[in-house]
């Protein structure tokens, strides 16, 4: 059977020839190792991260309070709620560019009252004109245009997905720095209240010296004075306590005090092993979706550059009636009133005084722009990776050393107690190793922290957190 003309003009313009370069997927290059660890992943000793470890990192810190805050984010935030209203709005953006390639039909229903219609003819003629039926139009993609919109819409589409995914990245490192923040500050106060308890201990004993004579008024002012200020340590950390946890609700999607008693209780900084996510190859960061959405922007400003040359080509459109047509409303439902008729139209661009032309430049320019952002996405997302990791490595030195320091400087404080109630060392030497010990592991607190928030720096510059769209 031979195809009829209707499918032979669909087929020809849904498969017209579509005008500009054709798009062709980039990927980002990158060097073979990292700069800050100075080691190849394989002097490692340990397994890269895989993809889907990737994608659930923080399930390797092995907290439980931690993992039961990413789903609950994940499902309240805002930010990744209106994320996804996006790809709707994005998807129903291509609905509608798609559906330009096909005819439009429509029911027409008219009257029209002629007087002298054809002059010179038939002067003084006058009749009405009832018409009730279906108009259709429909403009044949000869040359790509609808096409190449239609390209760019789909690749603004697959951005709005990555910008989702991006929103995941962004939501999972912001919760487990804000948590790591939280835990931190719960530990420094632990750290201040138990420092400010044997201070408090250390001025019971000077008071009880002095009152026997055997010390002086001037070592209960100094333990005094030393016990004040690390009292006074405790308020604006309990107002930064406060701050975190507030933050984490909002984050979460919940109202101030959702998480109370979900977080009441003391935990340690979480801390996971790393040795993974060192091993992996600098390519791991074409994980990230900023990437994909610079490259997916590059594509959609690629696709409307064909769009734009298109308008210098001619736009073929076809029209056609059929319904009911009759000069007498009475008459108009009769057989006699059927009628049909079709059209077809040229438009080809004349004069426009470079509108069409400046159109073309200004395509070619957005195109430039996304490539720019593409090649500086990629630049930076190096960079961040590089310091991240330079970070967390020269970190964890410090953490370590911390360690030790604050292992020495608890010895210290025991020994000079123990001297002073001896009576070979002053009162001062007690109070130096207190206020050491207090500033030491006040240090170590937050370099843990430092350490755990720099390896989710490191994460998030390996886009982990981004999971696929569910459907």
């Amino acid at each position: 059977m031979k195809p009829s003309l209707a499918s032979c003009l669909i087929a020809a313009g849904l498969a017209g020839c579509a005008m500009g370069p054709d798009y062709k997927e980039t990927a980002p290059t990158v060097p073979e190792r990292w700069q800050a660890s100075g080691l190849k992943p394989a002097k490692e000793g340990a397994t890269p991260v895989g993809a889907e470890a990737l994608r659930r990192w923080w399930q390797s810190f092995g907290d439980a309070a931690l993992d039961r805050l990413m789903e609950q984010a994940l499902a309240g935030n805002l930010d990744i709620k209106i994320a996804l209203t996006r790809i709707d709005q994005a998807r129903a953006e291509r609905r509608s560019t798609r559906a330009e390639l096909f005819p439009t039909v429509n029911v027409a229903a008219g009257a029209q009252r002629n007087e002298n219609p054809f002059p010179g003819f038939a002067p003084g003629l006058k009749f009405n004109l009832f018409e009730l039926g279906f108009d259709a139009l429909w403009e044949i993609d000869l040359f790509g245009r609808q096409q190449r919109r239609l390209e760019a819409a789909s690749a603004d589409l697959e951005g709005a997905a990555e910008q989702y995914r991006q929103s995941q990245v962004v939501l999972t490192s912001e919760i487990a720095r804000t948590y790591v923040d939280y835990r931190s500050l719960q530990n420094q106060l632990r750290i201040t209240r138990s420092n400010l308890e044997s201070q408090q201990k250390t001025l019971r004993l000077t008071e009880r010296l002095n009152d026997e004579g055997v010390g002086t008024k001037h070592d209960v002012v100094r333990a005094r004075a030393q016990a004040s200020a690390t009292e006074s340590q405790i308020p604006a950390l309990e107002a930064r306590w406060v701050s975190a946890l507030r933050q984490l609700e909002v984050l979460a999607g919940g109202r101030p005090g959702s998480l109370d008693k979900q977080l009441n209780s003391s935990g340690a900084v979480p801390a996971a092993p790393a040795l993974g996510i060192l091993a992996s190859p600098a390519e791991t960061i074409r994980h990230r979706p900023d990437l994909r959405v610079a490259e997916r922007s590059l594509a959609a400003a690629t696709a409307m550059q064909g769009a734009a040359i298109a308008e210098l080509f001619p736009k073929l459109s076809l029209s056609a009636f059929l319904g009911l047509r009759n000069t007498d409303i009475e008459s108009l439902f009769k057989s006699a009133s059927f009628s049909y008729g079709t059209a077809a139209n040229l438009l080809q661009p004349l004069l426009n005084f470079g509108r069409i032309r400046a159109g073309i430049d200004l395509a070619d320019a957005k195109q430039k722009e996304a490539y720019l952002n593409y090649e500086k996405a990629v630049l930076e997302a190096l960079q961040e990776t590089e310091i991240a990791l330079t970070r967390y490595l020269k970190e964890e030195i410090r953490r370590q050393t911390l360690a030790r320091s604050v292992a020495d400087l608890k010895e210290s404080v025991r020994l000079s107690n123990l001297r002073y109630t001896e009576g070979v060392s002053s009162f001062l030497d007690v109070l130096d190793a207190q206020r050491a010990l207090y500033i030491a592991e006040i240090d170590l607190a937050r370099s843990e922290a430092d350490t755990a928030t720099n390896l989710i720096a490191l994460y998030k510059a390996l886009g982990g957190g981004a999971n696929a769209l569910s459907t």
